[in-house]
């Protein structure tokens, strides 16, 4: 491992604190660091009564941090788990990558040291992929899917290659567009430069749209608007809430191009060590937790909505049928690619539903 677990907590929580703070006061910083400080308090030393108990400890992380759906999905688990353990089992939460980067999450999920993740990479392209532009428009699909024998084949590789199962989805809002310039059609995103993640769907969806996609690292984002660099950025709007993109950027387009959760991971081993009960308790936490946050999600994103407009954004909601239409060359090439054309047609049918 690059990183000694300790070590990659205490340097990312500073690095998630400086990045909460884009856009917001030292003193909201502050505030954030001191609420993160007492519930790591509670949390060690729920875990050290739990160790005197004989009990179980569950180390859950994520990317997301308070306030986005997952996370919050993540303290319903939480709540459920302790509750139904009677206290045998103590969940701490580790948001805002405070465990290390995804990479270094999963290595710790595979090797025990941590027992939960939810990302939006479950690490398997079978699963990753499902999120092809326009494919999936709703994050049902994705759970019905994963129930199917071609789905749970993947699943059983996320096993065999990473010792990490699958066990369920947390809810993220649709990427959407944030940008200087005003999106009504697909012709008026000729030639503009939107950020996109370093992956190859997201790349190719972007040019089929137009557009001129420029991965950058997130951090760079918020300048990068500011200074011009590129027009604009694709994200959840919970994220581009969380960022502060609505103070450098002009117009929200509601263009919905990738719906995309983040895949609930358990350490294999850990799961099958557990009891029977246990094992039911967090299943059934985990599906509660998705329905609750999926409940949430759809309130947050009307508050979010209403924090970017308030700051003087306005919200482009062009007809969507010219960009489906656009990426359907990116759909047909990458997911014949990666499913086979059997697997790709049975996942449209899924898709078309």
């Amino acid at each position: 491992m690059k990183h000694v677990f300790a070590f990659a907590l205490a340097a990312t929580t500073a690095a998630a604190l400086f990045m909460t703070g884009c856009g917001n006061s030292s003193s909201t910083t502050a505030t954030t660091a001191a609420a993160a400080g007492s519930e790591a308090a509670k949390d060690d030393a729920k875990e050290t009564e739990a160790a005197k108990k004989g009990g179980i400890t569950i180390k859950y992380s994520t990317w997301a941090s308070d306030g986005e759906a997952a996370y919050e999905g993540m303290k319903k688990f939480k709540e459920l788990v302790e509750a139904g353990s009677n206290g045998e089992i103590v969940v701490d939460l580790y948001p805002s990558n405070q465990a290390g980067s995804t990479n270094e999450q999963v290595e710790q999920v595979s090797m025990n040291q941590l027992q939960m993740m939810s990302s939006g990479d479950p690490g398997v392209a079978e699963l990753e992929y499902l999120c092809l532009p326009y494919l999936f428009d709703n994050l049902d699909q994705y759970t019905e899917f994963m129930e199917t024998d071609l789905g749970k084949s993947y699943i059983q590789k996320s096993v065999d290659e990473r010792n990490c199962k699958i066990i369920d989805t947390l809810p993220r809002s649709p990427r959407i567009i944030s940008s200087n310039i005003e999106i009504n059609s697909l012709a008026d995103m000729k030639n503009m430069k939107i950020r996109v993640p370093e992956r190859d769907y997201y790349v190719e969806t972007f040019k089929a749209l137009g557009t001129n996609p420029t991965p950058m690292d997130m951090g760079e984002v918020y300048s990068a608007m500011q200074t011009g660099v590129v027009d604009g950025q694709e994200n959840p709007i919970e994220t581009i809430v969380s960022y502060g993109f609505q103070n450098v950027n002009k117009y929200l387009v509601m263009s919905n191009h990738i719906v995309k959760p983040a895949f609930v991971m358990i350490n294999n081993d850990f799961f099958n060590s557990l009891s029977e009960e246990n094992q039911k308790l967090i299943l059934d936490a985990s599906t509660q937790a998705r329905e609750y946050a999926t409940e949430y999600m759809e309130t947050a994103m009307e508050k979010d909505r209403q924090t970017c407009v308030d700051a003087g954004m306005i919200v482009c909601e062009p007809n969507l049928d010219e960009f489906v239409e656009a990426t359907q060359s990116v759909r047909d090439t990458l997911g014949v690619k990666v499913w086979g054309e059997e697997g790709y047609a049975e996942i449209k049918k899924i898709a078309g539903k």
